[in-house]
């Protein structure tokens, strides 16, 4: 015996008319990137993690409370040595390079099985983003004075 299932109202099909959106200015957009950029880096996930792995109660940390922590920590790596490589003028310098370069080798080691590897993992990790949010600092320092000269 089958059952016959209900027919369904069909959604009315429209069609939207809609204008394509204009060019936007390469200043306006690099604005809207910057400011995207200073909400990632002020963001209290980063400071939480940090937090957990160099901070007071750092000793507390248990293994599953690691396995969550460790890929955001990494792909909050990779966003801020991103964010640094575009934002610091010209060449960086040796500490840029020397940051980024740290940053890659632990980015692409795999995660430790064992909990104390795990745990030397993060705190390494942990030194890194703290050496690229340094260097973030002094970038946005220096364009600050910059702008006061300027103005």
């Amino acid at each position: 015996m089958t059952t016959s299932r209900p027919v369904l109202p069909r959604r009315e099909r429209r069609k939207l008319e809609v204008e394509p959106a204009g060019k936007v200015p390469a200043t306006k957009l690099r604005a809207c990137i910057d400011v995207m950029h200073d909400w990632f880096i002020q963001d209290e996930e980063i400071d939480d993690a940090l937090d957990a792995v160099m901070g007071k109660e750092s000793a507390l940390l248990r293994q599953g409370e690691l396995d969550e922590l460790l890929p955001r920590m990494r792909q909050h790596l990779r966003q801020l040595v991103h964010i640094a490589t575009t934002r610091v003028s010209g060449d960086g310098g040796p500490e840029l390079a020397e940051v980024v370069t740290r940053a890659q080798q632990l980015v692409s080691t795999p995660i430790p099985d064992d909990f104390p590897d795990a745990r030397g993992y993060a705190r390494r990790l942990a030194l890194v983003v703290g050496d690229v949010l340094e260097i973030l600092a002094v970038e946005q320092e220096a364009a600050q004075a910059e702008e006061r000269w300027l103005a």
